[in-house]
């Protein structure tokens, strides 16, 4: 009847650092992460022998100490005033929980001989072939264009459900012309569009 914590070190790519002893002897293995300047907390549970695993808790630091985020998808919008040009909402799963993200989307003329990519909340490699499917099927050529995308929030999203609304977030940047502030999206753009 009685729960004992066992805290362990990380290496660069997030694993638990030495054997995987420690990982096999507990029950659960949660990890605990923040951004750098960041007061939201993030408690995601990677194993669970006894419920589900891969299931995200949202705190705040606060001075009374950690508190509960009990509407996250807070953390992840902006709140534009009026709808931008680049800017739309996402919905997306992390673990069980749905959540509301803001994907934003820069598109500008590049002024060297290679356009940039930087993608940030998102795979690079995503990013590409998107950009790729973008060109081929709906007639959208950014190859001559730095492309910017980025979740708000500081959250990493790896499901191919941002697919959709990284292609409207480019073209609404690229056209310069927002979309419906009521909008919400999300699904994945196979290779054939």
């Amino acid at each position: 009847g009685t729960a004992i914590i066992i805290v362990g070190h990380v290496t660069k790519d997030g694993a638990i650092a030495g054997p995987k002893l420690l990982e096999h002897l507990v029950d659960t293995v949660l990890y605990f992460d923040a951004d750098a300047g960041s007061r939201y907390r993030m408690l995601r549970a990677n194993k669970n022998r006894f419920g589900p695993g891969n299931e995200l808790g949202f705190f705040a630091m606060s001075e009374a100490g950690l508190r509960e985020v009990a509407n996250p998808s807070a953390i992840f919008l902006s709140r534009h005033p009026q709808p931008v040009p680049g800017s739309l909402v996402m919905v997306a799963r992390d673990g069980g929980r749905p959540l509301l993200i803001e994907v934003q989307a820069l598109v500008d003329p590049t002024r060297f001989a290679t356009p940039r990519r930087v993608a940030q909340g998102v795979d690079s490699n995503r990013l590409s072939l998107l950009l790729a499917v973008m060109s081929r099927h709906g007639g959208l050529v950014l190859g001559d264009h730095d492309v910017y995308v980025n979740l708000v929030g500081g959250l990493q999203i790896t499901e191919t459900a941002t697919d959709l609304p990284l292609a409207l977030a480019l073209a609404s940047s690229l056209r310069g012309t927002p979309l419906a502030g009521t909008l919400v999206a999300f699904g994945e753009l196979g290779l054939t569009g």
